[in-house]
C-alpha cells in the first residue's frame, strides 16, 4: 500500500496497481491564498516585479481557486520548466514580504494543495505533518475540505522565517511523491449514512446485554444489522474507562443509518423492559477522537447536547489524543428521546472522524476570528502535547508516592466520610428537584389545553404539571415539580409555544 493511502482523506483511495500507473510530475504549479486585509493597492506591480526577479513564466490571480465566502485573492505561480520549484517558493515569499512591508503586520498564508495528496502530507496518524511542524516551528493547520471546492486549504501562521521553512518543507514533501492530474481532480465526498459500514460498540450491564441478545432476531431482521457480544479483551480501554465486573460489550454492525435506527429501537425496548431502572448509554470510540468530539472550548459537544434537546454527554478519557491504540467511552444521560437523538449524532460523528472529518459548507471559518468554529485535522500543537504528556507522567509518579503516605490517614477517616457522603447525597438529591410556579398568558394556556400539551410534557419529561384554577385577567398559573433539567426543558417548550403565537 502506498503511504498516501493511509492518511485522513475522506475519500476512498484507489488500488495500488492503479496508483503505480499514474504519471506524477516533480514540477507543478504552486497555489496559495492571501486574505483581503493583507493585500495592498499596488498588488499588480508587486506580482510583475516578482515575476521578473525570479524569471517565472506566469504569476496570476486565480478565480478558479477563490475560497468560497472568504474575502481575499487566490494566486497561482506556474512554470513548467525543470528545477523551478525553489524559484516558485522564493516568489511566494517575496510577495508575502512585500505585502507585509506595506500593511505593517504579520501575514499568514493559506496554501492550496490538491486533495489527492492530502493524506500523504499528513501521513500515518499525522506523523508526516507533525515532523514538519517540529522542524519548522510553524503553526500549520490542514483544514477540513470545503463543499464543491477541490483544493485543500493548509493554513500557515508564523513569522517570515517559519513561514519560509514551512512552505519549503511542504513543497519538498509534495515533490517526493509527485503530483498527477488525478490528484487535482479528486473531490471530497460527504459522508453517506446509507453507504458507510459502521461497527458501533456499546457497554451495558450484563442483564441488558442478555436481554438484547435474547431479542436480537427481530431487530436484526427489521433493520438489516448484525448484533453480537464482544469479549472485553478485544478492546483496549483507557484506565478511566475500565469495565465494571457486571459490564459487557455488544456490537451492532451494518450501514450507519441502519445501525442508528437499530440502536434507537434497542434503547426504547430496554427502557420499557427495565421500567423504573435507569438505562446508562456508553458508546465506545477511539481515544484519539476525544478532543475532536469535545471541540474547541467544548463547543462541539455543547452543540451535540443542544441538537439532542438537552442530553447530558460526557467523554471519559485519560490518554493523549495521539494514542490510537486505546478506546474511550462517551456517556449519555437524559430521557428516552435525549438518549436516542444523542446516540445517533455521536455515531455519525465517530464515522465522520474515521472518514476524514466533516466537510465545511464554506471557507468563512478559515480566518483567525472564527478558527474555533470548525473541526480541523489540527496537529499544530503536537510538540506541546508531547511535552505535556511527559510532565504529566512525572507529576503522576510524585503523586503516587504522596498517596501512599496519606493512605493510613485516609483509612482512619473512612467511616466518618461514609456518613458525611450519605448525608451529602441526600442534600444533592433534594437540590436537583425543582418546584416552581410560572405565569403564562391565557392565550398560551388555551393552546396548551386544547392540544393536550401539558399531559404530553408530563408524560415525556416526567414532570408534575398542575394548572392553578385561580386565573387573573389575562394570565394563568402553572405549577411545575420534577428534576431541575426536566423542568427547564418543559419551560423551554412552553416558551416555544408562546413564540409561535407571537409570530402569528
Amino acid at each position: 500500500m502506498d503511504q498516501d493511502q493511509r492518511g485522513l482523506s475522506p475519500q476512498t483511495s484507489k488500488s495500488s496497481s492503479h496508483q503505480n500507473q499514474v504519471s506524477r510530475s516533480k514540477e507543478f504549479q504552486l497555489d496559495f491564498f492571501i486574505q483581503k486585509k493583507f493585500i495592498s493597492d499596488d498588488l499588480k506591480s508587486i506580482l510583475e516585479e516578482t515575476q521578473q526577479k525570479y524569471s517565472i513564466k506566469s504569476i496570476y490571480v486565480s478565480q478558479k481557486n477563490q475560497i468560497p465566502e472568504l474575502e481575499g485573492l487566490a494566486f497561482t505561480i506556474d512554470d513548467p520548466a525543470e528545477n523551478k520549484m525553489n524559484a516558485k517558493c522564493d516568489a511566494i515569499l517575496h510577495i508575502l514580504s512585500s505585502l507585509q512591508d506595506r500593511c505593517k503586520q504579520q501575514i499568514n498564508i493559506i496554501l492550496l494543495i490538491p486533495e489527492g495528496i492530502v493524506s500523504f502530507l499528513i501521513g500515518s496518524k499525522g506523523s508526516q505533518l507533525a515532523k514538519i511542524i517540529e522542524e519548522t516551528n510553524a503553526k500549520i493547520t490542514v483544514n477540513q475540505p470545503i463543499a464543491n471546492y477541490s483544493p485543500r486549504t493548509v493554513k500557515i501562521v508564523g513569522d517570515q522565517t517559519t513561514i519560509n521553512c514551512a512552505i519549503r518543507a511542504i513543497t519538498k514533501k509534495m515533490q517526493e511523491r509527485g503530483i498527477s492530474q488525478e490528484d487535482y481532480k479528486k473531490v471530497p465526498e460527504a459522508l453517506n449514512p446509507q453507504k458507510v459500514n459502521s461497527k458501533a460498540k456499546l457497554i451495558f450491564q450484563s442483564s441488558v446485554v442478555d436481554y438484547i441478545l435474547k431479542n436480537k432476531n427481530e431487530v436484526e431482521n427489521k433493520y438489516d444489522v448484525s448484533i453480537k457480544a464482544k469479549e472485553s479483551n478485544d478492546i483496549r480501554l483507557t484506565q478511566k474507562c475500565k469495565l465494571k465486573r457486571d459490564d459487557k460489550i455488544v456490537q451492532l454492525q451494518g450501514s450507519l443509518s441502519n445501525v442508528q435506527d437499530a440502536l434507537s429501537s434497542l434503547i426504547r425496548r430496554v427502557t420499557e423492559h427495565q421500567k423504573k431502572q435507569e438505562l446508562e448509554i456508553k458508546i465506545v470510540m477511539p481515544a484519539s477522537y476525544a478532543s475532536k468530539l469535545i471541540g474547541a472550548k467544548g463547543g462541539q459537544i455543547r452543540e451535540l447536547a443542544t441538537k439532542s434537546k438537552g442530553a447530558q454527554i460526557k467523554v471519559l478519557s485519560d490518554k493523549d489524543e495521539t494514542d490510537h491504540d486505546y478506546h474511550c467511552i462517551v456517556q449519555i444521560a437524559g430521557n428516552l428521546q435525549n438518549k436516542q437523538d444523542a446516540s445517533k449524532l455521536i455515531l455519525q460523528q465517530i464515522e465522520c472522524f474515521k472518514n476524514g472529518g466533516p466537510i465545511m459548507e464554506s471557507g468563512k471559518f478559515l480566518n483567525d476570528e472564527n478558527q474555533t468554529s470548525q473541526i480541523p485535522n489540527n496537529y499544530d500543537d503536537y510538540k506541546i502535547k508531547r511535552q505535556k504528556s511527559s510532565s504529566i507522567s512525572e507529576r503522576n509518579s510524585r503523586s503516587r508516592s504522596q498517596s501512599r503516605r496519606k493512605h493510613k490517614h485516609q483509612r482512619k477517616r473512612s467511616i466518618e466520610r461514609r456518613s458525611v457522603s450519605s448525608s451529602y447525597s441526600k442534600r444533592r438529591e433534594r437540590a436537583n428537584v425543582l418546584s416552581t410556579k410560572i405565569i403564562v398568558s391565557n392565550e398560551v394556556m388555551h393552546i396548551l389545553e386544547k392540544y393536550h400539551k401539558l399531559s404530553e410534557y408530563k408524560e415525556r419529561y416526567n414532570v408534575d404539571i398542575q394548572a392553578d384554577d385561580s386565573r387573573r385577567n389575562s394570565e394563568s398559573y402553572l405549577r411545575l415539580k420534577g428534576k431541575l433539567k426536566d423542568c427547564l426543558i418543559v419551560i423551554e417548550e412552553i416558551l416555544n409555544e408562546q413564540q409561535k403565537i407571537l409570530r402569528k
